[in-house]
């Protein structure tokens, strides 16, 4: 058989060797068909609720044999669809994270080290990292990674995290460890209930100030991450889902607020939860998808990003009139501590992130 370039023979344990390759390639874009075989799509193409969940018949449609035909010819594409089940797209991912290591690549060589690392113990699977994305440098974007901690498929709550400037997949480590506090905290708050948390690195976040006072990076980065979070619902073994929380920091913010734009079809989450945000690119939470008993915003009295003007990213979630509810973050200080062990911060999005959000603190808007 012979696999198109780029082919990274991912396999699957579950699943027989591979024994031939398949006739046609993963499907793609379904609104673009050919005049012998038209393609019907409403007005402005698939959502991205319904993409995901074509991708999700599509592979559930499949032959285990086909499944592994597919997944060794075509992982790279498989990795990179929404819908699919997260063990999966690990496997495919996990592939090509390899070959980038294999080729010198000291990120990729760190989190292939972080994710392996943490595999080492297979009767503890809630500690297993899952690569759910990743997409190498391509000398016009930095890598691009997406990793959960713990299976989101079989979760009862997950949380999807998107850092923000000068966030890099070489230094990713330090969000997963922020991410792995705040699943330690929801479940500390809910033992009876799994928690899957996933730092969303699937855009290429701006590199320095100047470069986060544009809105670019959170308008190319919009779209993957409502196709993200809809391929999550698509993916769970559960028919009702998750309760799905999706968290913004600093710029991080300013992607969730265009990826939630009312019009857009939203990222379909039950909460929000922005912190430390320059602002979400709109003026006020009327102009989201999300209700606005649902958004939650945070800021610490000595984060510098307090000062940025509204004429940049729109008005400041914390400000008084732009809806949703700030919560208390005793024990957060600077631009990064939202996270901080102990904090009220870390506590209040626990409790979100668990569905207990009568039990959340809050402070007045400044």
């Amino acid at each position: 058989m012979s696999p198109p370039v780029g082919s990274t023979y991912a396999t699957h344990p579950s699943l027989p060797e591979p024994n031939a390759c398949p006739a046609q390639p993963p499907p793609g874009d379904r609104c673009i068909g050919t005049r012998e075989q038209p393609v019907m799509c409403p007005a402005g193409g698939l959502t991205p609720e319904q993409d995901a969940a074509l991708n999700a018949e599509w592979w559930n449609g499949l032959s285990p044999q086909e499944q592994s035909n597919y997944l060794s010819t075509y992982g790279a594409e498989i990795g990179a669809m929404d819908g699919l089940p997260s063990d999966v797209r690990h496997e495919a991912n996990m592939e090509v994270l390899r070959q980038q290591a294999a080729d010198g690549d000291q990120g990729a060589q760190d989190l292939l080290a972080r994710i392996e690392g943490s595999r080492s113990d297979p009767t503890d699977p809630s500690a297993h990292l899952y690569l759910l994305g990743y997409t190498p440098q391509d000398g016009r974007t930095d890598a691009m990674a997406i990793v959960a901690i713990s299976n989101p498929d079989t979760a009862d709550n997950v949380a999807v995290f998107v850092p923000g400037t000068g966030s890099t997949v070489a230094d990713i480590g330090g969000n997963i460890d922020r991410m792995d506090d705040l699943k330690a905290q929801a479940e500390l708050i809910d033992d009876e209930a799994a928690t899957s948390t996933i730092v969303w690195l699937g855009y290429d976040a701006p590199n320095n100030l100047g470069a986060a006072a544009g809105t670019g990076p959170a308008r190319d980065g919009a779209q993957a991450l409502r196709e993200f979070t809809h391929g999550l619902r698509a993916s769970h073994e559960d028919d009702g889902g998750a309760n799905m929380t999706v968290i913004g920091h600093s710029y991080g913010s300013t992607v969730i607020g265009h990826a939630d734009r009312e019009g857009t079809g939203g990222l379909g989450a039950d909460n929000v939860i922005v912190a430390g945000s320059p602002g979400m690119g709109v003026g006020s939470a009327d102009e989201l998808s999300i209700d606005s008993g649902s958004l939650w915003t945070s800021m610490a009295d000595d984060d510098p990003i307090r000062f940025t003007p509204g004429f940049i990213h729109g008005t400041n979630p914390v400000n008084e009139g732009f809806g949703g509810t700030r919560i208390g973050n005793d024990g957060a200080s600077g631009h990064s501590g939202y996270w901080n062990a102990g904090s009220e911060s870390l506590r209040n999005q626990g409790y979100i992130v668990t569905g207990n959000e009568h039990m959340v603190t809050t402070r007045e808007f400044r």
